[in-house]
């Protein structure tokens, strides 16, 4: 056995076993099937389907929060688990290993709020608390089985549709790494015929296009460290950083000394604007710049915008559009680039992609005056009373 293995199990054994990780990492156990979904509080799929207005409605959770909860209530909607989860060793051993006491003993419904000191970053109000247990009765209730089972199917179905949206609009890479992975989960769930498929089936599944270009896009988020593989938070940082460093050159009076690097700085910005381009304006991510779309999936407007990382993430961001903005501008003042543009040598960046530009920006300002990340403030204060996980501390 491993050193790191033997001090891993010394840990997990003084400080109490898997019951008292957070609420996130319970997920997971679930998922892999060494946690009954009774340890784990409720994720109701069902609560999409309430009405646009109601103050808590989850599409008026910020977009990384709700795009996780998201594949989430899925999941735990169909309790999905590995599939061969009872008859794998690993299961079994990870089963003995991960807790102090005998697998099969555990009161699962009692250590839905066990969580350690040391992961307790945001301890879950009393509100929230009250509500799990509440949503626990609920969740177990035979009296409201015909009910929630009417509710959860079409929650369920809202959930996939509005995962499929998010994915074509992303290119499939999502906006991060946690419900890129369970997006790909519950693709390969729901195009299952049943939780108990034959290899061929399994096989039909796994080319399908849909799980093709799921799984083409997990690269984007691996690499590899001098300790090992990683994932990272994001796909990367591409335009936020170019667009620095370009303002960087420009301000030091250096893009004529470096043409072919302000030249490919300027292909690059260009081809990243989101939904602005030939080849972006011919994908099906255009389809949801419609109102009724953006409507539908809580999105705000995303042509013109500049990303975080690439155009095919798809999410603008504020200080990113200005970033990306200033960098175009930057590079505007060059006479290098402004004869290759003449010549025809480098693609043009029309007025009104810089006017669109603008106006996501003018878009994104809040009531208070301030502007917002991804989508303009949608929720308020008090929702602190109802935050689900505790992993997340100032």
């Amino acid at each position: 056995t491993h050193k790191s293995s033997i001090r891993a199990i010394e840990f997990l054994q003084t400080n109490g076993g898997a019951l008292h990780t957070g609420s996130w990492a319970k997920f997971y156990l679930c998922l892999l099937g060494v946690m009954d979904w009774k340890g784990h509080n409720c994720v109701p799929a069902e609560l999409w389907l309430l009405p646009n207005w109601v103050p808590f409605h989850p599409g008026r959770m910020w977009c990384h929060c709700r795009m996780v909860y998201l594949p989430m209530g899925y999941l735990f909607g169909v309790k999905y688990v590995y599939e061969k989860a009872e008859m794998d060793p690993l299961i079994a051993e990870l089963r003995r290993e991960l807790y102090t006491q005998d697998y099969t003993t555990i009161q699962w419904d009692e250590t839905r709020h066990w969580v350690a000191d040391m992961d307790n970053y945001s301890p879950l109000p009393a509100t929230m608390k009250l509500l799990h247990n509440v949503l626990a009765l609920y969740e177990q209730s035979t009296l409201l089985a015909p009910i929630r089972n009417a509710l959860r199917k079409r929650g369920l179905a809202f959930c996939v549709e509005y995962m499929h949206a998010e994915d074509l609009q992303t290119n499939y890479i999502d906006i991060g790494p946690v419900n890129k992975v369970l997006n790909l989960l519950c693709t390969s769930h729901q195009l299952s015929s049943s939780t108990h498929t034959t290899t061929v089936e399994k096989n039909i599944i796994l080319n399908h296009p849909r799980m093709v270009r799921h799984m083409m896009r997990c690269a984007d988020y691996l690499w590899v460290a001098e300790d090992g593989m990683k994932m990272q938070g994001y796909n990367g940082s591409q335009c936020w950083d170019t667009s620095f460093a370009i303002q960087a050159v420009a301000e030091s009076n250096l893009m004529e000394q470096f043409p072919e690097l302000s030249s490919n700085v300027w292909n690059f910005l260009e081809r990243t604007q989101i939904l602005s381009t030939p080849v972006s304006q011919d994908s099906s991510a255009v389809e949801f710049e419609d109102p009724k779309q953006r409507e539908r999936f809580y999105r705000h407007v995303s042509q013109g915008g500049w990303p975080f990382s690439t155009s095919a993430h798809g999410w603008p961001i504020s200080d990113c559009t200005g970033e990306g903005l200033k960098g175009v501008l930057s590079l505007l003042r060059s006479p290098t680039i402004q004869s290759r543009l003449a010549a025809g040598t480098l693609p043009p960046i029309s007025e009104q992609r810089l006017q669109n530009a603008v106006n996501g920006i003018l878009t994104l300002q809040n009531e208070d005056g301030g502007w917002a990340t991804y989508e303009n403030q949608r929720g308020f204060g008090w929702y602190e009373a109802l935050n689900p996980s505790e992993v997340f501390g100032d």
